[in-house]
């Protein structure tokens, strides 16, 4: 590599060390520094060799830090499904979740919302509740669950 090369390089090492990546960000990271999408490849390709740049360490800590924002499976999904992540890595870290820990968390959601809701009727408070956790990212069938728990 060229002095130039080099100085990009050190630039997206040190982006990659700051933070977990994927390749899309690290892809949105050289259009930013306006290099030309043909060179992308190269430095992409040197950043997993040089272990700055995993897909599968990355999906494990964006799953591992999410779930400790409560966002749900299908919200995690769609983000990662956003950056381009493989589907089957993407699954296997989703069920690779504590499903007891993660029925727990929903149920604290919708515990800790309910006593918020402002409804005219317990069914319309209900689907304010269901909308709630939907938006969180949580699966109908395991929404549907909390609140028939809490009834």
């Amino acid at each position: 590599m060229n002095p130039e090369e080099q100085q990009i390089y050190d630039k997206l090492s040190n982006y990659c060390a700051y933070q977990e990546r994927c390749e899309s960000d690290v892809k949105e990271k050289l259009r930013k520094l306006k290099i030309e999408k043909e060179e992308y490849g190269k430095y992409i390709a040197r950043l997993k060799d040089d272990n700055f740049l995993n897909e599968e360490r990355f999906v494990k800590y964006f799953v591992a830090g999410h779930a400790k924002k409560k966002w749900g499976k299908t919200k995690m999904k769609a983000a990662l499904g956003g950056k381009r992540i493989d589907a089957s890595i993407i699954k296997k870290y989703l069920d690779d979740m504590d499903e007891e820990n993660y029925d727990e968390q929903i149920k604290i959601q919708a515990e800790k919302k309910w006593p918020t809701i402002k409804a005219k009727t317990p069914r319309d408070r209900k689907t304010k509740l269901l909308r709630f956790l939907l938006s969180k990212g949580y699966e109908m069938g395991k929404a549907l669950n909390a609140i028939k728990d809490l009834s």
